[in-house]
């Protein structure tokens, strides 16, 4: 994810990356506002899953992203770290795990335990099984899971309901599961594509799906207030782009609870 780590003003990336988000952005202005957007509700929904009164203390993130150490996501999690927390980031890009072993792990050492591993976050079965999984995560205690750099990179509808759904299952009571995804319109035809250019070889397809497509999706889901909105509509706290701004940020998300 070296072309987010661009448009949100990130140093690790290079220049074939750059030149892909540039040429993106001259197609598709918004989706700097649209990554900033969620950016911003990744750091809200983060902070809403680590409050003490719900006693999460592991938190599970799938999906390939680089942390940047100068991130303000990276400012919050050290904020709400506490003493024996853990934190397990899962990516199937090795550049992105080695950013979270060289640079993120010694800046949080500290304050609370982290780990990257190399795994196909699509594929949640093997995951969990995965005896190096059950080393870092106790999933028969609650989980914080982060879905932010995922869900848009499933193509199938079934198997976007379907995978959410078979992590839901594993969670123990008391999980939260924060989700969120790029949104779509067949009037935006034309910046899909050239999203899916700028991946290059990326073998997983971009699809955003429209608003009320992903509630049909998600419909089994139990969210908090506001529910899964748009992202500019999280529980805003002035990070990030406003509401007024919420028809060019085309993302939304939320946050959900395990019975």
């Amino acid at each position: 994810m070296r072309i987010w780590d661009y448009i949100v003003g990130g140093k690790d990336n290079f220049q074939n990356d750059r030149d892909a988000a540039k040429s993106l952005i001259s197609v598709a202005p918004d989706v700097v506002l649209a990554a900033r957007a969620g950016e911003a509700f990744s750091i809200r929904a983060q902070r809403f899953l680590a409050a003490p009164e719900h006693g999460i203390t592991q938190f599970l993130h799938l999906g390939a992203f680089i942390p940047r150490l100068n991130s303000p996501y990276l400012d919050e999690l050290e904020r709400i770290a506490r003493p024996g927390s853990r934190h397990v980031f899962v990516t199937d890009d090795p550049v992105s795990a080695a950013h979270v072993r060289a640079g993120l792990a010694s800046r949080m050492r500290a304050r609370t335990r982290i780990h990257a591993l190399l795994g196909d976050f699509r594929e949640p079965a093997p995951l969990l099984a995965d005896p190096r999984m059950a080393e870092l995560i106790d999933l028969s205690r609650p989980v914080g899971m982060l879905l932010f750099g995922m869900l848009t990179f499933i193509a199938d509808d079934d198997r976007l309901a379907e995978i959410p759904a078979q992590l839901h299952k594993a969670l123990a009571p008391g999980s939260m599961i924060a989700m969120a995804h790029f949104l779509g319109s067949a009037d935006q035809s034309a910046n899909v594509e050239a999203l899916r250019l700028s991946l290059g070889e990326n073998p997983y397809r971009f699809k955003p799906r429209s608003l009320d497509r992903l509630r049909r999706l998600l419909a089994d889901f139990d969210f908090v207030e506001p529910g899964f909105v748009r992202c500019t509509s999280w529980r805003p706290d002035g990070r990030g782009p406003g509401q007024e701004l919420e028809e060019r940020c085309a993302v939304a998300g939320g946050v959900a609870l395990v019975h």
